[in-house]
């Protein structure tokens, strides 16, 4: 009786059970578990895992990051990428999905988590990843959110090492000129108002006016939150050079200027230095932003304060 009770409670605790000295093994099949799918916007920063809201600007390409989808089995996943939802004026269809193929030489790496795409117009995307195991089991869909925002968040800096070298960043509008106090932002008009009077956004800021003396690096920098269409021009001016002032010898400069939207560069190019180092009264005329394209074309071209019009100034009175 206790016998039988013995083989009645092994088998139902599927272990090993023994008997006349033969091994009977009882098996019991696991259910399979549906994978588990996670997405977020690939925004190319440390914080990745995090985000699941992001942006891309107009004309830019959306991507995504499914990696970090699994199955709890360990059997290999299939990626479904699709829209759940796009803007009213939105063509796109699942098809206009972007996913790469396997590349056999990085096996350890599935190629298909991680698509992209390019909006079609402004507006929010969503985004929605199942994964599927190798019995057909789906997951719950994961969801990314993604806006297409008109460009925005200009800023040009500009940084220099030459102790006692004053320079002036210069951001010209569309319809400005050197020097003017409507369409040159810089040090004598800092914030300048340009387009909308009823608007600040489309008006710059310089932040700060560094005179080279103190600590370097030295750095000005002009931000433009929503700048009106148009051609903006970015001039460096060597205003003075406050160890000749002094009677020392003069001191040649080699200035850095870095152009960004969303703090990114437009341009591979647009983080640049002048060919020759400036002396006081040079002008650095470094390059030309298109917007709302922000194409940027570089200048590299030399003048001079007297050349461009600059109106005479005394270096030791206010507005230096």
């Amino acid at each position: 009786m206790k016998r039988a009770l013995l083989l009645v409670l092994a088998a139902a605790l599927l272990v090993p059970v023994v008997t006349s000295g033969c091994q009977q093994q009882t098996l019991r099949a696991l259910p399979n578990l549906p994978p588990l799918a996670h997405v977020v916007v690939d925004s190319g920063d440390d914080n990745t895992a995090s985000q699941r809201l992001g942006y891309v600007i107009q004309d830019g390409t959306a991507r995504l990051d499914g990696s970090l989808s699994d199955d709890p089995d360990n059997d290999p996943i299939v990626f479904v990428w699709n829209f759940d939802a796009v803007p009213d004026d939105s063509t796109m269809v699942a098809e206009d999905i972007y996913v790469p193929e396997d590349d056999p030489e990085t096996e350890d790496v599935n190629e298909a988590a991680y698509p992209s795409f390019e909006p079609d117009v402004l507006g929010t995307y969503r985004i929605s990843l199942v994964v599927i195991d190798d019995e057909e089991a789906a997951s719950t869909p994961a969801i990314a959110v993604i806006q297409a925002v008109p460009p925005s968040d200009l800023s040009i800096d500009l940084e220099w090492n030459d102790t006692r070298a004053d320079l002036d960043l210069h951001l010209i509008s569309p319809d400005g000129l050197y020097f003017d106090m409507v369409g040159d932002c810089f040090s004598w008009n800092p914030n300048p108002d340009w387009g909308d009077p009823d608007l600040a956004t489309d008006n710059p800021m310089l932040d700060g006016d560094a005179d080279g003396e103190g600590s370097a690096p030295y750095r000005e920098g002009i931000t433009l939150e929503a700048p009106p269409n148009g051609d903006y021009e970015v001039w460096v001016h060597y205003y003075a050079d406050h160890a000749e002032q002094l009677g020392n010898t003069a001191v040649p400069a080699s200035p850095q200027i870095s152009v960004r939207v969303f703090d990114e560069l437009v341009d591979d190019n647009a983080q640049l230095s002048p060919t020759d180092p400036m002396m006081a009264g040079d002008v650095w005329k470094a390059g030309v932003l298109s917007w709302p394209d922000r194409s940027w074309a570089v200048l590299n071209a030399r003048s001079d304060h007297v050349s461009e019009g600059g109106p005479d100034y005394n270096t030791l009175d206010e507005g230096e």
